[in-house]
């Protein structure tokens, strides 16, 4: 099985197809043919720069929409901390309150303070 495999025409080729189309069009109506050619080919390249731009700012779009996911993701799981850290505080208010042993005793006036050897 062969593989067609087309190349940029050469000048040769070029040469043949404008002797062609004056030939077939004539030399009236090919400037004005030549001429809405390129507005088609400037008006395609706009298109697809503007196709490009779009596929851009849509990719950057999807990007910020995962960020800020993450960000929400993030904030809940800090919402749930906090909300555990002061459940935390105010059960270890309570036990304090009632005389437990929330908090170390701090010691009293003339009392030396506690001495822990692994410490030094």
């Amino acid at each position: 099985m062969t593989s067609l495999a087309f190349s940029t025409p050469g000048f040769a080729e070029i040469l043949v197809l404008l002797v062609l189309a004056l030939l077939i069009f004539g030399p009236d109506k090919l400037p004005g043919m030549a001429r809405n050619a390129g507005r088609m080919v400037a008006r395609f390249k706009e298109e697809a720069s503007g196709t490009l731009d779009e596929l851009k700012r849509a990719a950057e779009y999807d990007e910020l929409r995962s960020v800020a996911e993450e960000l929400r993701s993030t904030g809940g799981e800090l919402a749930s901390t906090g909300t555990e850290l002061q459940r935390a505080g105010a059960d270890l208010r309570r036990s304090t309150a009632r005389g437990g042993s929330g908090s170390p005793r701090a010691p009293s006036t003339g009392e030396a303070p506690p001495f822990d050897p692994d410490a030094t």
